[in-house]
């Protein structure tokens, strides 16, 4: 009887493994899934006869003798290596390359998970595509900068909303004054500024040559001089000294007066024809976000109808000491356990968090051949024990036989 409990004990336990492998197969296909193997130990032994000590006198030790009461389960130990990167061409969808996990909200539980297929719903949240869960990370402020010390959030994009208009307060100017040109000669240009509605206006800029290596400098608005100044240019023909600011009266209903920076510091004054231009200007009229991006750090990037690119928010990378003692909740997803660890929440790249890989997702990392391995093992395993309990089976037979 001994034996066919023996055999009993292997018959559970190549079944849980052919449970495990068949799970593993099941989801060859499923995003992010890690695959799981079953480590087996040996159960309590019947000691027989007890080990001895050597004694002298000719007389050696001996070994104990046990007899094996079967097998068990230790633990079904999950592998968290890294699947295949398969593009999709959706921005949404991200990839961690290396450690970690994303970090969603559901139900007011924060689960982790590696599958990366996240879609914007009708409110403009980030969301897991099977689930719902709410995408994690830190939002960006209305200038763009992120402070990933500060509490997570929700990730919301403004798809469809519109971004604010920005008044211009610099304008920078950058190619050549020639400097073949005679004392007394002069040079104008236009650029347009924006002012706090949005509305574009045209402003006119004439440089005028005073000496060699000297400009002045007058600014027009609506036919009226806005502001003026001197901009001087070292021997090398680079600017040496010379900034201003103009202010501009406004009846439109933009706020009013605007006064803007003008920054001459990379213009040069070479022997070359004149290619004088404003390089830069800050304002913006009101734009509407077109289309999303996703670097390696995690910084979801909005592209506007205005032409302006802003940093919307930066997705988390969550980081375990021991991701193995995560517990699987379905979905594919994980929720903290006592031996985890507690979750790290990290921009991507930085302290062991993995990088992020946008427009494709992790595949399960089952290995087929490996898996169909694992299948043919169980089934022979189980075999063999079953063939044992019929050994034993006959064994005892013959014994209720001896009464004949």
């Amino acid at each position: 009887m001994g034996v066919i409990h023996t055999a009993l004990s292997a018959l559970s336990s190549y079944d849980l493994m052919l449970q495990v492998t068949a799970n593993n197969l099941a989801n060859l296909n499923t995003p992010g899934f890690k695959s799981q193997s079953l480590h087996f130990l040996d159960t309590f032994y019947q000691t027989l006869q007890a080990p001895t000590v050597p004694i002298g006198g000719g007389q050696g030790g001996k070994n104990p003798i046990q007899v094996g009461m079967g097998v068990a389960f230790g633990a079904i130990i999950t592998r968290m290596a890294q699947g295949t990167f398969t593009p999709t061409g959706m921005p949404t969808d991200m990839t961690i390359i290396g450690n970690g996990f994303f970090a969603v909200a559901k139900n007011g539980q924060i689960l982790y998970t590696r599958d990366g297929a996240f879609r914007v719903d009708a409110d403009g949240n980030l969301v897991h595509a099977g689930t719902g869960a709410l995408l994690l990370g830190w939002v960006a402020d209305e200038a763009g900068n992120i402070n990933t010390s500060s509490d997570l959030q929700p990730i919301k994009v403004p798809v469809g909303g519109a971004l604010a208009a920005k008044a211009t307060t610099l304008v920078r100017f950058g190619g050549n004054l020639d400097t073949r040109l005679d004392v007394g000669s002069t040079q104008t240009l236009s650029f347009t500024v924006y002012d706090s509605q949005g509305n574009p206006h045209l402003v006119s800029l004439t440089f005028t040559k005073t000496a060699p290596n000297t400009w002045d400098w007058q600014a027009e608005f609506n036919g009226s001089p806005v502001g003026s100044g001197t901009v001087q240019f070292n021997d090398q023909g680079q600017w040496q000294s010379g900034t201003g600011t103009i202010t501009l009266t406004l009846t439109n209903g933009a706020a009013s007066p605007q006064t803007i920076q003008l920054d001459f510091s990379y213009l040069n004054q070479l022997a070359s024809t004149t290619t004088a231009s404003a390089v830069f200007q800050d304002g913006f009229p009101v734009g509407v976000l077109e289309t999303l991006s996703v670097d390696a750090r995690g910084i979801i990037i909005g592209s506007f109808s205005n032409g302006v690119t802003r940093p919307l928010a930066q997705v988390a990378v969550t980081v375990f000491s021991n991701p193995e003692g995560l517990e699987r909740v379905g979905d594919n997803m994980f929720k903290a356990s006592g031996n985890s660890g507690l979750p790290r929440y990290l921009p991507a790249g930085v302290g062991g968090a993995g990088r992020i890989q946008s427009s494709g997702l992790e595949q399960s990392n089952v290995d087929l051949a490996r898996e169909l391995t694992q299948v043919l093992i169980a089934q022979r395993s189980f075999q063999a024990a079953a063939r044992t309990i019929l050994a034993a089976d006959e064994m005892t037979q013959e014994a209720l036989n001896l009464r004949r």
